[in-house]
């Protein structure tokens, strides 16, 4: 009777380590493609931030230059504390309250221009991990840092 029982426990934990091994192998497959998915969808997230700030950035400038002439190139440089305007390369502070509308985050660094063309130029915009960047128009590209 003993040695039933020892030979059942043995097949038990025999048992148990395939199991474990089981879901090891599962989870070996699982956590890169999970990781790819957060990846895609973190990257998504930042391109879609970036286009949102460029459209502000455009809704402001033409609000402005409703109310005044402002001067190309039309630069909004973003930092920690906020962010900074700029024309012709020279800091402007406005006298009225100035406030750039987004829906999501503003960026923590980075800068979008309004060029003497009319074309959009987007350096280094970071939005957690990513940095985005976008020229003369061209298709917004966002990379890991």
């Amino acid at each position: 009777m003993k040695e039933e029982y020892e030979h059942t426990k043995t097949i038990n934990s025999v048992e148990y380590i395939m199991i474990i091994i089981v879901l090891l192998a599962i989870l070996i497959i699982l956590v890169p493609a999970l990781s790819k998915i957060i990846y895609n969808v973190s990257q998504n997230a930042s391109m879609t931030s970036t286009q949102g700030i460029i459209d502000s950035v455009k809704a402001y400038y033409t609000d402005m230059n409703l109310k005044n002439e402002v001067a190309l190139p039309f630069k909004v440089v973003f930092n920690k504390d906020g962010y900074n305007f700029y024309e012709v390369g020279q800091k402007v502070n406005y006298k009225r309250e100035l406030n750039i509308k987004t829906s999501g985050k503003l960026p923590k660094s980075g800068s979008v221009q309004i060029n003497i063309d009319g074309t959009i130029t987007v350096k280094n915009l970071t939005f957690g991990h990513f940095k985005c960047n976008q020229k003369n128009g061209q298709e917004i590209i966002c990379d890991n840092k």
